[in-house]
């Protein structure tokens, strides 16, 4: 009989996206009868020990990025740089002992550059080809993707969580290098039909402090609205937690399943436009106000992209009112007819399987 494929599947730790975004290929493995192990850290790899208690987990170095509370990201992450290099070398030493001692046969990254085998086929998952800077950084842009290019050089393929290069733009080069392949638009959600229960939804997401920060701030108005909503402060610690004041239903984390019911029920959600959470919404079909994470050029880009296109309204984080948001919301149509293919991934699955 032949033996089952073994895959080790490691994403990112910076936010939960990476890890999201890594279930519904971790389902379709399963479907095809791979033996799938996990490697992560901080809370990424929570949320899949959650979702897969059944599999073995590995813990990795954790990036443990640290963001600023203003919008000088480019020189926090700079000064960095250094400790991530070290983390991309020590997390590659780590995920070799795990390839060899459980005998991995492919591994898949979702943007750990460490993440890499000389035993193994290894496939790097990103939607960010091309890596843009802030206007004050342009003349770093080459050196960065310089760097991201000869990282990604050392996988076998790599694989954009997208349809096409429609929405992606600029986050794409203009010639898209071999061994590359587009996967579809990655969710663990299903779109669902049912009654509206919140007039608005804020699923919170990213880093700290920015998280907290704007959790805090969007509290206070969405209490002194008066519509019934719902916020997802998205700490992923401990089991879940629900409190109620007024109109507003708070809880620190929800299960994939219940994120599905609050979207689906929901007439319009407020969150960040990290690439991750833009295919859930897409997938779900929902309505959308984004609010960028301040300094992330690539949300940034995203909202404005998805605003060209009619989509969603965005607004700045700083100066955000919540009432001209929900009324520029009306002019945009929402995920309704995104659209996906999902047959990309289970193609992309066979060809390493």
């Amino acid at each position: 009989m032949e033996r089952r494929r073994r895959i080790l599947v490691a994403p990112l730790d910076w936010g939960l996206g990476h890890a999201t975004r890594c279930i519904p290929i971790i389902r379709t493995l399963i479907k095809r009868n791979a033996e799938v192990i996990i490697a992560a850290s901080g809370s990424s790899a929570l949320l899949l020990k959650m979702e897969f208690p059944e599999f073995k987990h590995y813990p990795l170095v954790a990036y443990d990025p640290q963001y600023p509370a203003g919008a000088d990201m480019v020189w926090k992450m700079g000064l960095q740089l250094p400790r991530f290099i070290g983390v991309i070398q020590k997390e590659h030493e780590q995920l070799e002992e795990i390839v060899a001692r459980e005998h991995i046969d492919v591994v898949i990254s979702d943007n750990r550059y460490g993440c890499y085998s000389s035993r193994a086929k290894s496939v790097f998952i990103t939607h960010q080809l091309h890596i843009l800077m802030p206007d004050s950084f342009k003349w770093m842009e080459g050196i960065v993707n310089r760097f991201n290019r000869r990282q990604i050089k050392k996988f076998d393929a790599c694989w954009i969580p997208a349809t096409d290069g429609r929405l992606l733009g600029e986050l794409l080069p203009t010639v898209i290098p071999p061994a590359t392949s587009f996967i579809g638009y990655l969710s663990r959600l299903k779109k669902q039909v049912t009654e509206k229960k919140y007039e608005v939804a804020v699923i919170a997401s990213g880093p700290e402090p920015q998280r907290t920060i704007w959790v805090d701030m969007l509290r206070g108005d969405l209490q002194a609205s008066g519509l019934k909503s719902i916020l997802v402060r998205g700490e992923v610690s401990g089991e879940e937690q629900t409190t109620i004041t007024g109109k507003l239903e708070e809880v620190n984390y929800l299960s994939g399943d219940k994120l599905e019911n609050v979207i689906a029920q929901s007439e319009i959600v407020i969150a960040r436009s990290g690439y991750s959470t833009v295919m859930d919404l897409a997938q779900m079909g929902a309505k959308a106000v984004f609010i960028p994470t301040p300094g992330q050029t690539e949300q940034g880009y995203l909202a404005e992209q998805l605003m060209s296109r009619g989509i969603a309204f965005s607004m700045p984080q700083t100066g955000f009112n919540l009432k001209t948001a929900l009324k520029e919301a009306n002019k945009f149509s929402g995920f309704a007819n995104f659209g996906n293919d999902e047959v990309l991934l289970d193609l992309a699955i066979q060809s390493i399987l």
